[in-house]
């Protein structure tokens, strides 16, 4: 009898354990769906039987942020919809709301500091979309990747490598196009002198090469 006690609250405690667990396996935060998205990542929704989306971003640093969208429209009354977008916190505070896209209304946001975010889109209808939405990020302290090259009056470089491991836009400039031209990352050296040629991706990144361009 004893035994069978001991057993028994051997039994008991295992289901009050497992009772436990359940409950707290159970408790889901709404922010456990957010779909990660990186800046200039291009997502797009079409809203059914749910009233929103929310998509995890993470800040490396403090900066303005600025929202864009190409298509978005509400099929269900016919006219135009515009989607109404928040920035909340880790915590599910509102930083941002009703941003305005690109397009719509221009702006930029200013984030005080860097963590994760999340981005919230909501349709009260169920029957709108939106297509190519993306965000881009200036960070206050934009990091550089500088290299130096030597080179001479006749030169072509294929500099499109700079931003290989980039899948967003990104964008040529030289500092001196009488010393150096680049046109989608291809470089022509024109002249002796010194020009630094950047690949500027949407976020505000950017990596640099320094042209020593000498005479032939």
């Amino acid at each position: 009898m004893v035994r069978f006690k001991k057993l028994a609250a051997v039994l008991l405690s295992a289901v009050m354990l497992v009772c436990c667990f359940t409950v707290q396996a159970s408790a889901k935060s709404v922010f456990d769906d957010a779909i990660k998205i990186s800046a200039t990542e291009v997502v797009s929704h079409t809203f059914k039987n749910d009233t929103e989306v929310l998509y995890k971003i993470v800040l490396p640093d403090s900066g303005t942020i600025q929202f864009y969208c190409s298509d978005y429209n509400n099929y269900w009354s016919g006219s135009t919809w515009y989607p109404r977008v928040s920035l909340l916190d880790k915590n599910g505070a509102a930083i941002i709301d009703n941003a305005g896209f690109v397009g719509i209304q221009e702006g930029t946001h200013r984030i005080d500091k860097k963590g994760t975010y999340y981005i919230k889109i909501v349709d009260n209808d169920k029957k709108a979309y939106f297509k190519n939405f993306y965000y881009g990020f200036q960070p206050d302290n934009t990091p550089t990747i500088s290299l130096a090259l030597n080179a001479k009056v006749g030169d072509e470089f294929d500099f499109s490598a700079l931003a290989s491991n980039y899948t967003g836009k990104v964008t040529y400039k030289t500092t001196d196009s009488k010393v150096a031209t680049v046109d989608k990352g291809k470089v022509t050296c024109k002249k002796a002198g010194k020009a630094k040629i950047r690949a500027y991706m949407n976020n505000g990144d950017y990596a640099e090469i320094t042209l020593v361009v000498k005479k032939k």
